[in-house]
């Protein structure tokens, strides 16, 4: 499942964080990212799989070996896998949208966070406001810590 992930959840992630926060981004650039991160993530994964020494290079630890390794070179495998697919994805997405015509700000209304007019909170009473119930939730994250920890 972890090998799934990396293959289509990372380059995935990459392309709708940049869709939603950056108003340059466009359908060409998120196609071709997305495209390269899984084309990216699959082949390291056969790469590693016909030779598992190759694993050195792709976890960036030249001394790195299968034996040493050992039982956590499966995850270790899917975490980098996955950061080297997110980041191909996000470098051709911005390569591609800013080699291509990015869609006029007034259509990016509501779908994209630089694009977007935020309502005002001002009339709102504390406790109506999301930056309360942000406080709320982190204060009791840190409670459930301290209890379970």
């Amino acid at each position: 499942v972890q090998a799934l992930f990396s293959f289509f959840i990372a380059p995935l992630f990459g392309t709708v964080i940049l869709g939603m926060l950056w108003k340059r981004a466009t359908k060409q650039g998120g196609f071709w990212g997305l495209l390269a991160g899984t084309v990216s993530s699959i082949s390291l994964w056969a790469w590693v799989k016909v030779n598992p020494m190759n694993i050195r290079f792709m976890i960036l630890q030249p001394s790195a070996t299968p034996q040493i390794i050992g039982k956590v070179q499966a995850m270790s495998e899917n975490i980098y896998r996955a950061m080297w697919s997110w980041s191909i994805c996000v470098i051709v997405t911005v390569v591609v949208s800013l080699m291509t015509a990015p869609k006029p700000v007034e259509e990016l209304d509501g779908l994209v966070y630089g694009a977007t007019k935020l309502p005002s909170e001002g009339h709102l009473p504390f406790y109506q406001r999301p930056i309360f119930w942000a406080a709320l939730v982190a204060i009791g994250l840190v409670i459930l810590n301290i209890i379970f920890w």
